[in-house]
């Protein structure tokens, strides 16, 4: 059975809209077809697809290259069997910082020293300092959540 996937079609390095395409395929070829001329086609097992990022699917059609930006994605990665998008590349997640706020306002407190004025005991308290680093941490963070969601 025969399946037909309508699309654009660019060769590599090409950065315009594309060529109007339909990609047509069965059990062993695939077809790409342009305003009723057949551009080429290849036998199935000799063909590579891969995702190459927001619908559009990197393929090696025998040794030629094309990208192909079908009007569905997730039917053609479906048919195709293959994942809508590109695999995320190993380790990416744990390349990323993460933060520990508990860290850095231990930290923070660590470092502070209590104001005193001469013969009078400390002024600010270790509660006070970490209630006060505590709410202008909450506070920064509520900040900054309004100023993304803007």
């Amino acid at each position: 059975m025969s399946r037909v996937f309508r699309g654009t079609v660019n060769l590599p390095g090409e950065t315009a809209d594309g060529l109007n395409a339909s990609l047509e395929m069965d059990d062993e070829i695939i077809r790409l077809i342009a305003g009723g001329d057949e551009l080429g086609s290849w036998e199935r097992a000799r063909c590579n697809v891969v995702p190459s990022g927001k619908g559009s699917f990197q393929m090696d059609l025998a040794g030629e290259l094309v990208s192909f930006v079908p009007e569905s994605p997730s039917a053609f990665a479906e048919a195709m069997t293959i994942p809508l998008s590109p695999e995320p590349r190993a380790g990416a997640e744990d390349q990323r910082p993460k933060y520990d706020y508990d860290a850095a306002i231990d930290e923070v407190i660590a470092r502070v020293t209590p104001l005193t004025e001469a013969g009078h005991d400390d002024l600010l308290t270790k509660p006070i300092l970490v209630g006060i680093v505590g709410l202008s941490t909450m506070v920064i963070a509520g900040v900054a959540t309004v100023s993304v969601m803007l």
